[in-house]
């Protein structure tokens, strides 16, 4: 296990969180964090360490395109579901509750992560859809270990340039020629490199460094909004901050709040929407939405605390369950085949 890796998905967690929260800070008067703009950017490291991750999980083993997929149901979709449907009571309840910003919620869409156009019950899950659509592309050359990252490269490259193109208009042919397809592949490029490479702790310091120095301009230069999209604007920067941490993991120490904040960044990813709308409420109905400070702090102590607890009683359970009934059938297979 990677604990850089598990660091940079606490640190991508955390960043969308904190765009999350600045939302709701704004939309009730306060702009305690009108100076943070580069949350959005969390986004794009999770997609830069789905990359990297997919080809940590194929390299050496024999695995087809059934299996590969369904691994990644299995990690993924349990907890959103569960998510979705909690969601689904909500806006059965009050639809306003759900997707205030506007816009049609579809219910099969976000159960399927159709990328239709239309909002999703749990908001967040548009980016599990791209998720998806990467892993299809990538298990899709598993017949050919040596080619398939070229491969998968190759395809989602010659998307992007079609989309770049011939700039579609229906939503579902601009999510798969979409710019943010290319951090996937900037993934890729950061496993190749620490595989073949074994940078200097200096070099990989500078590395880390200047990602991080692009972040900074990015934030307040405005260019996060460039037209080119978030594959340059925050991928690019996103790629430096990934390929100099990892490639320092030699000298990475073990803090056990850091793991468990990465472990459990899944669930603080899906959770956090409802909680930040809980506290909301609950400042509203005290009367002290006014207090941004204290409302910030809440809102952060709130969201981390409620994804730890999903992450370790229910997305680990989850997954011990479902994972002890797939060994049960496949043991029970081989006993009716014998």
């Amino acid at each position: 296990m990677y604990l850089s890796i598990q660091y940079l998905r606490a640190l991508a967690a955390f960043m969308v969180l904190l765009t999350h929260t600045s939302f709701k800070l704004e939309n009730n008067g306060s702009d305690l964090l009108s100076w943070f703009n580069i949350g959005g950017y969390g986004v794009d490291l999770f997609f830069i360490i789905s990359g990297f991750i997919m080809c940590l999980t194929v390299q050496d083993k024999k695995i087809n395109f059934t299996t590969f997929m369904k691994q990644r149901v299995i990690r993924i979709i349990p907890l959103y579901w569960l998510m979705t449907s909690v969601a689904l009571i909500i806006f059965f309840i009050n639809p306003s509750l759900v997707n205030s910003s506007g816009g049609v919620t579809s219910i099969i869409s976000s159960y399927l992560l159709i990328p239709d156009g239309t909002k999703y019950l749990v908001n967040n899950g548009w980016t599990l859809s791209y998720e998806f659509f990467f892993y299809f592309i990538f298990s899709l050359f598993l017949f050919d270990k040596g080619k398939q990252k070229l491969f998968t490269s190759i395809v989602l490259m010659t998307l992007f340039i079609f989309g770049m193109i011939l700039n579609f208009d229906l939503p579902i042919l601009k999510f798969i020629t979409s710019p943010l397809l290319l951090e996937f592949i900037m993934g890729i490029l950061a496993f190749e490199f620490i595989k073949k490479y074994k940078f200097k702790a200096s070099i990989s310091l500078l590395l880390l460094l200047f990602g991080f120095a692009l972040l900074i301009f990015m934030n307040e230069s405005g260019y996060y909004n460039a037209i080119f999209g978030k594959a340059l604007t925050s991928g690019v920067p996103m790629f430096f901050v990934f390929l100099g941490f990892v490639s320092l993991e030699s000298r990475v120490r073990k803090k056990k709040f850091y793991l468990e904040l990465g472990m459990s960044s899944y669930s603080l990813y899906l959770v956090h929407p409802f909680t930040l709308a809980a506290i909301t409420f609950i400042f509203k109905y005290l009367g002290i939405i006014n207090l941004s400070v204290l409302y910030f702090f809440s809102m952060i102590g709130a969201s981390l605390l409620s994804g730890w607890l999903c992450y370790f009683f229910i997305e680990k359970k989850l997954d011990t369950l479902i994972r002890s009934k797939k060994k049960l059938n496949i043991k029970t297979e081989k006993v009716l085949t014998h």
